[in-house]
Protein backbone atom coordinates (compact mmCIF):
# COMPACT_ATOMS: atom_id res chain seq x y z
CA UNK A 1 0.00 0.00 0.00
CA UNK A 2 3.32 2.53 -0.31
CA UNK A 3 1.77 3.58 -3.69
CA UNK A 4 -1.62 4.49 -2.60
CA UNK A 5 -0.20 6.14 0.45
CA UNK A 6 2.09 8.29 -1.40
CA UNK A 7 -0.88 9.01 -3.83
CA UNK A 8 -3.25 10.26 -0.95
CA UNK A 9 -0.50 12.50 0.62
CA UNK A 10 1.20 14.05 -2.57
CA UNK A 11 -2.73 14.68 -3.08
CA UNK A 12 -3.20 17.07 -0.33
CA UNK A 13 0.32 18.29 -0.48
CA UNK A 14 0.62 21.85 -2.02
CA UNK A 15 4.64 22.86 -2.62
CA UNK A 16 4.69 26.66 -2.70
CA UNK A 17 7.44 28.42 -4.01
CA UNK A 18 8.87 32.00 -3.71
CA UNK A 19 9.39 33.81 -6.57
CA UNK A 20 10.81 37.70 -7.17
CA UNK A 21 9.00 39.89 -9.73
CA UNK A 22 8.84 42.72 -11.29
CA UNK A 23 4.92 45.11 -10.99
CA UNK A 24 4.22 48.04 -11.88
CA UNK A 25 4.35 51.22 -9.23
CA UNK A 26 2.09 53.88 -10.50
CA UNK A 27 2.12 54.80 -14.53
CA UNK A 28 6.01 54.81 -15.33
CA UNK A 29 7.63 52.68 -12.12
CA UNK A 30 9.05 49.39 -11.60
CA UNK A 31 9.59 47.57 -7.96
CA UNK A 32 10.81 43.62 -7.42
CA UNK A 33 8.68 41.88 -5.10
CA UNK A 34 8.34 38.40 -3.72
CA UNK A 35 5.57 36.34 -4.68
CA UNK A 36 4.25 33.10 -3.65
CA UNK A 37 4.45 30.56 -6.76
CA UNK A 38 2.37 27.26 -7.73
CA UNK A 39 2.78 26.90 -10.95
CA UNK A 40 4.93 24.40 -11.08
CA UNK A 41 2.13 21.85 -9.51
CA UNK A 42 -0.53 22.71 -12.07
CA UNK A 43 -1.29 21.21 -15.73
CA UNK A 44 0.47 23.53 -17.97
CA UNK A 45 2.87 22.56 -20.09
CA UNK A 46 6.42 23.81 -18.66
CA UNK A 47 4.26 21.49 -15.47
CA UNK A 48 3.44 18.82 -16.77
CA UNK A 49 5.97 16.55 -15.09
CA UNK A 50 3.79 17.07 -11.76
CA UNK A 51 0.17 15.95 -13.79
CA UNK A 52 2.85 13.06 -15.03
CA UNK A 53 3.95 12.23 -11.47
CA UNK A 54 0.71 12.62 -10.00
CA UNK A 55 -0.88 10.40 -12.60
CA UNK A 56 1.72 7.57 -12.38
CA UNK A 57 1.23 7.41 -8.49
CA UNK A 58 -2.24 7.37 -9.26
CA UNK A 59 -2.05 3.62 -11.45
CA UNK A 60 0.32 2.39 -9.02
CA UNK A 61 -2.15 3.50 -6.16
CA UNK A 62 -4.99 1.46 -8.69
CA UNK A 63 -2.24 -1.54 -8.20
CA UNK A 64 -2.08 -2.04 -4.43
CA UNK A 65 -5.71 -2.28 -4.43
CA UNK A 66 -6.27 -4.86 -6.90
CA UNK A 67 -5.85 -7.62 -4.13
CA UNK A 68 -8.47 -6.19 -1.79
CA UNK A 69 -12.08 -7.28 -1.39
CA UNK A 70 -15.30 -5.81 -1.79
CA UNK A 71 -15.43 -4.73 2.25
CA UNK A 72 -12.02 -3.25 2.08
CA UNK A 73 -13.19 -1.44 -1.44
CA UNK A 74 -16.08 0.06 0.46
CA UNK A 75 -14.08 1.00 3.47
CA UNK A 76 -11.36 3.54 0.92
CA UNK A 77 -14.42 4.69 -0.55
CA UNK A 78 -15.44 5.94 2.78
CA UNK A 79 -12.05 7.42 3.61
CA UNK A 80 -12.03 9.14 0.28
CA UNK A 81 -15.15 10.50 1.16
CA UNK A 82 -13.16 12.74 3.55
CA UNK A 83 -11.05 13.94 1.03
CA UNK A 84 -13.75 14.79 -1.60
CA UNK A 85 -14.94 16.99 1.30
CA UNK A 86 -11.86 19.23 2.20
CA UNK A 87 -11.72 19.81 -1.91
CA UNK A 88 -15.57 21.05 -1.46
CA UNK A 89 -14.31 23.22 1.20
CA UNK A 90 -11.75 24.56 -0.43
CA UNK A 91 -13.76 25.88 -3.28
CA UNK A 92 -16.73 27.18 -0.86
CA UNK A 93 -13.49 29.14 1.06
CA UNK A 94 -12.13 29.96 -2.67
CA UNK A 95 -15.38 31.60 -4.14
CA UNK A 96 -16.02 33.36 -0.55
CA UNK A 97 -13.11 35.64 -0.48
CA UNK A 98 -13.24 36.27 -4.02
CA UNK A 99 -11.21 39.50 -5.40
CA UNK A 100 -12.41 42.02 -8.29
CA UNK A 101 -10.27 42.36 -11.06
CA UNK A 102 -7.88 44.59 -10.48
CA UNK A 103 -8.00 44.98 -6.40
CA UNK A 104 -4.91 42.89 -4.41
CA UNK A 105 -4.68 39.85 -2.21
CA UNK A 106 -4.07 40.27 0.93
CA UNK A 107 -1.05 38.83 2.63
CA UNK A 108 -2.94 36.24 4.60
CA UNK A 109 -5.32 34.87 1.91
CA UNK A 110 -4.34 31.79 2.04
CA UNK A 111 -5.01 31.59 6.11
CA UNK A 112 -8.76 33.42 4.75
CA UNK A 113 -9.03 30.43 2.77
CA UNK A 114 -8.35 28.01 5.41
CA UNK A 115 -5.50 26.42 2.77
CA UNK A 116 -3.44 25.62 5.90
CA UNK A 117 -6.37 23.61 8.04
CA UNK A 118 -7.58 21.67 5.34
CA UNK A 119 -3.89 20.49 3.22
CA UNK A 120 -0.19 19.90 3.93
CA UNK A 121 1.21 23.50 2.76
CA UNK A 122 5.24 23.17 2.30
CA UNK A 123 7.07 26.73 2.30
CA UNK A 124 4.32 29.06 3.65
CA UNK A 125 5.91 32.19 6.11
CA UNK A 126 3.62 32.72 8.79
CA UNK A 127 3.04 35.68 9.97
CA UNK A 128 5.48 37.62 6.64
CA UNK A 129 3.55 40.01 4.98
CA UNK A 130 6.14 40.99 2.64
CA UNK A 131 5.47 37.41 0.38
CA UNK A 132 2.94 39.23 -1.99
CA UNK A 133 -0.41 36.90 -3.27
CA UNK A 134 -1.05 37.50 -6.83
CA UNK A 135 -4.53 36.97 -9.23
CA UNK A 136 -1.86 34.31 -11.11
CA UNK A 137 -0.71 32.48 -8.13
CA UNK A 138 -4.39 32.44 -6.82
CA UNK A 139 -5.52 30.92 -10.61
CA UNK A 140 -2.30 28.68 -10.34
CA UNK A 141 -3.72 27.57 -6.88
CA UNK A 142 -7.96 26.78 -8.04
CA UNK A 143 -6.21 24.95 -11.73
CA UNK A 144 -3.72 22.77 -9.14
CA UNK A 145 -7.08 21.85 -6.69
CA UNK A 146 -9.22 20.94 -10.30
CA UNK A 147 -5.90 18.70 -11.44
CA UNK A 148 -6.35 16.61 -7.82
CA UNK A 149 -9.98 16.47 -7.87
CA UNK A 150 -9.87 14.81 -10.87
CA UNK A 151 -7.04 12.91 -10.51
CA UNK A 152 -8.91 11.37 -6.90
CA UNK A 153 -12.36 10.97 -9.21
CA UNK A 154 -10.32 8.74 -11.98
CA UNK A 155 -8.70 6.78 -8.89
CA UNK A 156 -12.85 6.30 -7.47
CA UNK A 157 -13.65 5.25 -10.75
CA UNK A 158 -11.28 2.67 -11.20
CA UNK A 159 -12.02 1.58 -7.55
CA UNK A 160 -15.72 1.06 -8.54
CA UNK A 161 -15.02 -0.88 -11.27
CA UNK A 162 -13.60 -3.88 -8.72
CA UNK A 163 -16.47 -4.03 -7.34
CA UNK A 164 -18.48 -6.91 -7.91
CA UNK A 165 -22.30 -6.58 -8.87
CA UNK A 166 -24.54 -7.66 -6.21
CA UNK A 167 -26.27 -10.84 -6.81
CA UNK A 168 -30.14 -11.00 -6.61
CA UNK A 169 -31.29 -12.61 -3.81
CA UNK A 170 -34.36 -12.61 -4.20
CA UNK A 171 -36.62 -15.25 -5.80
CA UNK A 172 -37.73 -13.81 -10.02
CA UNK A 173 -41.15 -12.44 -9.38
CA UNK A 174 -42.97 -10.95 -12.48
CA UNK A 175 -41.54 -7.62 -12.86
CA UNK A 176 -43.69 -4.42 -14.11
CA UNK A 177 -42.22 -2.86 -16.90
CA UNK A 178 -38.81 -0.84 -16.50
CA UNK A 179 -39.44 3.32 -15.53
CA UNK A 180 -38.38 5.12 -18.62
CA UNK A 181 -35.47 7.06 -18.13
CA UNK A 182 -35.66 11.01 -18.18
CA UNK A 183 -32.61 13.21 -18.69
CA UNK A 184 -33.02 16.03 -16.76
CA UNK A 185 -31.42 19.27 -17.89
CA UNK A 186 -32.30 22.53 -17.32
CA UNK A 187 -35.67 24.49 -19.02
CA UNK A 188 -36.10 27.89 -19.46
CA UNK A 189 -39.63 29.74 -18.65
CA UNK A 190 -41.35 31.56 -21.38
CA UNK A 191 -39.34 34.87 -22.27
CA UNK A 192 -35.89 34.09 -20.58
CA UNK A 193 -33.69 31.85 -23.32
CA UNK A 194 -33.81 35.29 -25.63
CA UNK A 195 -33.27 37.75 -22.73
CA UNK A 196 -30.35 35.42 -21.45
CA UNK A 197 -28.93 34.65 -24.81
CA UNK A 198 -28.55 38.54 -25.83
CA UNK A 199 -26.53 39.16 -22.08
CA UNK A 200 -24.35 35.87 -23.00
CA UNK A 201 -23.27 36.51 -26.23
CA UNK A 202 -21.08 39.19 -25.53
CA UNK A 203 -18.68 36.69 -23.74
CA UNK A 204 -18.59 34.28 -26.50
CA UNK A 205 -17.04 34.37 -29.90
CA UNK A 206 -18.91 34.57 -33.29
CA UNK A 207 -18.32 31.21 -33.89
CA UNK A 208 -19.98 30.17 -30.25
CA UNK A 209 -23.05 32.54 -30.80
CA UNK A 210 -25.02 30.20 -32.62
CA UNK A 211 -24.42 26.99 -30.75
CA UNK A 212 -24.88 28.77 -27.43
CA UNK A 213 -28.71 29.58 -28.85
CA UNK A 214 -29.28 26.38 -30.03
CA UNK A 215 -28.23 25.44 -26.29
CA UNK A 216 -29.72 27.37 -24.78
CA UNK A 217 -33.53 26.95 -27.30
CA UNK A 218 -33.53 23.03 -27.25
CA UNK A 219 -30.49 21.86 -25.27
CA UNK A 220 -28.74 21.03 -28.54
CA UNK A 221 -25.80 19.73 -26.68
CA UNK A 222 -22.43 20.85 -28.13
CA UNK A 223 -19.08 18.80 -29.25
CA UNK A 224 -16.86 21.16 -27.17
CA UNK A 225 -17.55 22.86 -24.41
CA UNK A 226 -18.70 26.73 -25.41
CA UNK A 227 -15.63 29.29 -24.42
CA UNK A 228 -16.81 31.82 -21.82
CA UNK A 229 -14.52 34.86 -22.00
CA UNK A 230 -15.22 35.88 -18.58
CA UNK A 231 -14.46 34.31 -15.33
CA UNK A 232 -15.81 30.84 -14.19
CA UNK A 233 -17.42 32.46 -11.27
CA UNK A 234 -19.86 34.74 -13.26
CA UNK A 235 -21.41 32.30 -15.42
CA UNK A 236 -22.33 29.97 -12.40
CA UNK A 237 -23.68 33.17 -10.74
CA UNK A 238 -25.99 33.85 -13.52
CA UNK A 239 -27.53 30.27 -13.88
CA UNK A 240 -27.43 30.23 -9.77
CA UNK A 241 -29.68 33.85 -10.09
CA UNK A 242 -32.03 32.17 -12.47
CA UNK A 243 -32.03 29.24 -10.45
CA UNK A 244 -32.91 30.44 -7.66
CA UNK A 245 -35.89 32.65 -9.10
CA UNK A 246 -37.27 29.82 -10.44
CA UNK A 247 -36.27 30.69 -14.21
CA UNK A 248 -34.81 27.36 -14.63
CA UNK A 249 -36.91 24.42 -14.21
CA UNK A 250 -36.94 20.92 -14.97
CA UNK A 251 -33.66 19.63 -12.96
CA UNK A 252 -32.15 19.76 -9.65
CA UNK A 253 -29.08 21.75 -8.80
CA UNK A 254 -26.88 19.09 -9.14
CA UNK A 255 -28.03 18.31 -12.77
CA UNK A 256 -27.59 21.81 -13.53
CA UNK A 257 -24.08 21.75 -12.46
CA UNK A 258 -23.27 18.59 -14.08
CA UNK A 259 -24.99 20.19 -17.49
CA UNK A 260 -22.91 23.52 -17.36
CA UNK A 261 -19.78 21.48 -16.39
CA UNK A 262 -20.24 19.98 -19.73
CA UNK A 263 -21.29 22.20 -22.16
CA UNK A 264 -19.05 25.38 -20.46
CA UNK A 265 -15.74 26.35 -20.16
CA UNK A 266 -13.96 29.76 -19.36
CA UNK A 267 -10.81 31.21 -20.95
CA UNK A 268 -8.37 32.83 -18.45
CA UNK A 269 -4.94 33.84 -19.17
CA UNK A 270 -5.23 32.79 -22.91
CA UNK A 271 -6.00 29.35 -21.73
CA UNK A 272 -9.29 27.09 -21.38
CA UNK A 273 -10.19 26.80 -17.86
CA UNK A 274 -12.93 23.50 -17.27
CA UNK A 275 -15.70 24.19 -14.75
CA UNK A 276 -15.57 20.80 -12.58
CA UNK A 277 -18.93 19.80 -10.37
CA UNK A 278 -17.34 21.18 -7.19
CA UNK A 279 -16.59 24.44 -8.26
CA UNK A 280 -20.08 24.76 -9.36
CA UNK A 281 -21.38 23.31 -6.62
CA UNK A 282 -19.57 25.63 -3.96
CA UNK A 283 -21.14 28.66 -5.80
CA UNK A 284 -24.90 26.87 -7.35
CA UNK A 285 -25.45 24.74 -4.16
CA UNK A 286 -23.96 26.66 -1.38
CA UNK A 287 -24.58 29.71 1.21
CA UNK A 288 -20.98 31.00 -0.67
CA UNK A 289 -20.81 34.96 -1.25
CA UNK A 290 -22.77 36.13 -4.23
CA UNK A 291 -20.77 36.71 -6.85
CA UNK A 292 -18.93 40.39 -6.84
CA UNK A 293 -18.38 41.65 -10.71
CA UNK A 294 -22.35 39.48 -11.97
CA UNK A 295 -22.92 40.12 -15.34
CA UNK A 296 -26.72 39.97 -14.63
CA UNK A 297 -29.37 40.80 -12.41
CA UNK A 298 -32.36 38.87 -11.41
CA UNK A 299 -35.40 41.42 -9.39
CA UNK A 300 -38.88 40.82 -8.48
CA UNK A 301 -41.22 43.25 -9.86
CA UNK A 302 -44.11 44.52 -8.12
CA UNK A 303 -46.41 42.27 -9.57
CA UNK A 304 -44.32 39.14 -8.17
CA UNK A 305 -42.79 38.05 -11.62
CA UNK A 306 -39.17 38.34 -12.64
CA UNK A 307 -36.69 39.78 -15.34
CA UNK A 308 -33.22 39.66 -16.11
CA UNK A 309 -31.20 42.90 -16.69
CA UNK A 310 -27.61 42.75 -17.66
CA UNK A 311 -24.68 44.76 -15.30
CA UNK A 312 -23.07 47.03 -17.13
CA UNK A 313 -19.15 46.30 -16.65
CA UNK A 314 -17.04 48.90 -15.91
CA UNK A 315 -13.88 47.40 -15.11
CA UNK A 316 -13.11 44.63 -17.50
CA UNK A 317 -14.71 44.66 -20.94
CA UNK A 318 -14.98 40.87 -21.66
CA UNK A 319 -16.67 41.75 -25.34
CA UNK A 320 -15.67 39.55 -28.03
CA UNK A 321 -15.14 41.67 -31.33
Amino acid sequence: MKDLKKFLIRLQTFKLRQIQRKVAVGPYGQKEVTCYDLRHETHYDEAAVFENKLRLLSEMAALDLLPLNYKQLQLFLEQTKTIEKRFVKFWVNFHNHTFDYGLEYPPGYLYLINLPRLFVIHNLQPGIDTIEIREEFVDDLSESVKLRESMLASLIRQVKSLLPEKEEQELPIEEPAPARTVSASPHFVDGVTEKLYEILKGYFTSEDQQPLLSLLQENRIVSSPLLFHGNGNQLADAFKQLYEANLIVGCLKGELEAWIASNFAYVYRKQQRTLPPNYLAAIISSNAKPCQSPILDVRKQPDGTYTVIPVVRTQKNYTIQ
